[in-house]
């Protein structure tokens, strides 16, 4: 299996193991920069208000490189050790995009694509919410302590009015940080 390296590579990978049932159906794309109609997103966590309209058109988008969009975690800190007998709470933030500061700012939808992976392993879990921190639940906690490797979590974030995504909002590939749970 391809190893990568980079961070943002590795989100990318991600998106694009999700789309790899659409894209072995049907090769063609759109103008708008859409890797394919018809794809898998099994396995991915929502929270929030996110949707799952808004999630099948986050993953056809390639995220984009700009960072102060794509979000910075808050906690824990990157290279952090945690504990493993309890969950703990990641937290990030992320710029609006720049249409979001318009007057229809009220109708802007901020979503987030977390991804945790090993590399062994990278889809161990994706999550998509609206929510500006993810707390996992005993069975994904469990899933991470299980890991036993350093796990990287990758932020993604894109900010959708209504379920359209417009150009402006993304996705775009913000920070990733490693931690290992012990």
């Amino acid at each position: 299996m391809l190893m990568l390296r980079t961070p943002p590579l590795r989100s990318l990978l991600w998106v694009l193991l999700a789309a790899t049932p659409g894209l072995l159906a049907c090769s063609s794309s759109d103008d708008d920069g859409s890797q394919s109609d018809a794809f898998s997103v099994d396995g991915i966590v929502r929270e929030g208000a996110a949707s799952q309209t808004q999630l099948n058109t986050f993953v056809r988008h390639r995220p984009r490189e700009w960072e102060w969009a794509g979000g910075q975690f808050d906690t824990p800190d990157d290279n952090a050790t945690l504990a493993a007998d309890t969950p703990v709470t990641f937290a990030w933030h992320a710029d609006p995009a720049n249409f979001a500061q318009a007057d229809d700012a009220g109708e802007v939808v901020m979503t987030h694509l977390l991804v945790f992976s090993t590399r062994s392993n990278e889809r161990l879990l994706g999550v998509f919410t609206t929510l500006p921190e993810y707390t996992p639940n005993a069975k994904d906690w469990q899933k991470l302590v299980d890991a036993g490797k350093p796990i990287a979590l990758d932020l993604t974030t894109a900010s959708f009015v209504g379920a359209d995504l417009p150009e402006e909002g993304g996705p775009f590939i913000g920070q990733t940080i490693t931690f290992a749970i012990q």
